[in-house]
């Protein structure tokens, strides 16, 4: 589960980074694009924090749950707006939208099993 959680954080970062860099220059809503692409690679780091010093911070887990449901709102926002075709056209926003819900799955779970492990169940 470790390596599956790995793999997505450094997924969602690298799909992120490259979003960033392939932004066209002339269209105009841009921004939104570069800045939705910035909070995917905070998501990113956040998760990646997590599975790094998780048991450690408490507080991080809630972030990166907080994180997670929050782009994975926007992602299916952003599936449900655009359609199914136009979703299947640009595979990014699924393989985000994928990314994120595993995350989420995992983060969810672990905080589920750091909770029980401090009440000693």
């Amino acid at each position: 589960m470790k390596m599956l959680d790995r793999l997505c954080a450094i997924a969602l970062f690298l799909l992120a980074l490259i979003g960033c860099l392939l932004v066209p220059k002339t269209y105009t809503g841009r921004i939104w694009i570069f800045g939705t692409c910035l909070a995917l690679m905070f998501t990113a780091m956040f998760n990646w924090l997590r599975i790094r010093n998780g048991a450690a911070m408490r507080s991080l887990r809630i972030f990166c749950i907080t994180g997670n449901l929050t782009m994975l709102a926007l992602a299916c926002s952003l599936i449900a707006s655009i359609g199914a075709a136009r979703t299947l056209g640009n595979p990014p926003v699924l393989l985000a939208g994928i990314l994120l819900l595993i995350e989420t799955a995992l983060s969810l779970a672990k905080a589920s099993d750091s909770a029980q492990a401090a009440n000693g169940v």
